[in-house]
């Protein structure tokens, strides 16, 4: 086997602005951050409607049923990375602010071990914190209040793996084991103040994990010569992750609070499904669409100025596929894809729940002398509203995948 390895930000939880240089995300100072969307696989260019396809060549993440339709004897490894530019519009500013930054987002390895059974492991990203903002906060004792800054890094990531089996022809059912793990990253700045004294600043670490657990079942058709359909369907069930708190609350340059603790209830996520059909016209045109709902009104998780609320989002995408004819084998020259997506958020703040839409392109280059795969995106999109002295958030994602495929196993024949 062989191997390939600032800023203008605003925090309106307030009514008043508030800018930091970073590359941020206002509302992810919510619960973990905001919960990636994207799986940066091949249905990427298509919205991200991926629940319902599978292929011989390259993974869909988004239904762990689909590795057991990966061609025999092969495996595959794919690596992503995104750049992501972000600019912040608000009634309560005069000018517009930007950040950006590229990451490295997947790593993921998926092997055909038997013709009915497949695997796939890797790392993908579950949610991102990044945020910072100047706000109020009163003191006790008094009518004052003084101007806080608030910082968040962190995140949690998914360290997955997924097997696949197809029991009978055409219908594949998968379960993926995920362990989640991550970090946040929160501190509170009170500057000196005549009525506080010596600057306060409060560090709270949360180290996060918890096992987490997607069933996916997936199954296609031929109802004619040139036209195929596939229906696929997963399920995540309620999950309760643990944290480990470090607090550290210094006056000055004294520590007067130093305390770490563990709990077994820090953040549930709810009930999530996903559906999704697709059809595919002469090997070359293939159509998709996905509708997800996550159940967060169940949670009961709120606060002063906002609550978590149910959360849809339906997505489509259309793909073509050149394909040619090498040395007598099928071979796909490229690809070219077109989609968009549209849903209400989880976080609804002043009885406002946040919209997000966008849209999306791909194009996949294969090469023919090589095990090397290419697949370019770039989705522009909208989150939040400038309604209510709320912040929106427009930006523009650019991503790049690489893949290698190649046999894992082969059975060699001597003669004497």
């Amino acid at each position: 086997m062989r191997k390939i390895t600032t800023i203008l930000i605003i925090a309106l939880f307030s009514k008043v602005p508030a800018w930091s240089q970073n590359n941020t995300s206002a509302y992810s100072i919510i619960g973990i951050g905001d919960i990636e969307n994207s799986y940066f696989d091949r249905s990427y260019g298509m919205g991200n409607s991926g629940v319902s396809l599978f292929s011989g060549k390259a993974m869909y993440h988004a239904n762990p049923a689909s590795y057991s339709r990966l061609d025999d004897h092969f495996f595959a490894v794919e690596m992503a990375g995104r750049y992501k530019g972000v600019t912040y519009n608000s009634d309560q500013i005069s000018s517009t602010g930007n950040s950006s930054d590229f990451q490295i987002e997947k790593l993921a390895m998926a092997i055909k071990i038997k013709p009915w059974w497949g695997i796939s492991f890797g790392i993908l990203p579950f949610s991102s914190s990044n945020y910072s903002f100047h706000a109020p906060k009163d003191v006790q004792g008094s009518n004052a209040s003084i101007n806080g800054y608030y910082t968040g890094t962190g995140g949690v990531h998914k360290f997955y793996l997924a097997n696949a089996f197809t029991p009978f022809k055409n219908f594949s059912v998968g379960v993926e084991s995920a362990f989640l793990s991550g970090s946040l990253s929160q501190t509170e700045n009170l500057p000196t103040d005549n009525v506080i004294g010596s600057a306060i600043t409060t560090q709270r670490d949360i180290y996060l994990s918890k096992m987490y657990y997607k069933f996916g079942a997936l199954y296609n058709t031929r109802i004619s010569k040139k036209w195929s359909v596939s229906a696929g369907a997963t399920f995540s069930n309620k999950t309760t992750m643990n944290a480990d708190y470090s607090l550290t609350v210094t006056d000055g340059s004294q520590t007067i609070v130093s305390d770490e603790k563990y709990k077994t209830g820090y953040f549930t996520l709810p009930i999530m499904y996903t559906g999704g059909i697709s059809a595919t016209y002469n090997d070359k045109w293939t159509f998709a669409t996905d509708f997800t709902q996550q159940q967060w009104t169940d949670i009961g998780y709120k606060g002063l100025t906002y609550q978590l609320v149910n959360s849809n989002r339906i997505s489509a995408g259309v793909e073509y596929s050149k394909k040619l004819y090498y040395q007598g084998l099928k071979f796909e020259k490229y690809y070219v894809q077109a989609g968009g997506f549209y849903g209400g958020s989880y976080l609804q703040m002043y009885n406002t729940q946040l919209k997000t839409y966008g849209a999306t392109v791909g194009l996949g280059l294969n090469s023919r002398r090589s095990a090397l795969s290419y697949q370019f995106n770039l989705e522009v999109g909208q989150f939040g509203t400038t309604q209510k002295n709320l912040l929106q958030q427009n930006y523009v994602q650019v991503g790049v995948m690489l893949s290698y495929r190649d046999f894992w196993f082969t059975k060699v024949k001597k003669y004497d």
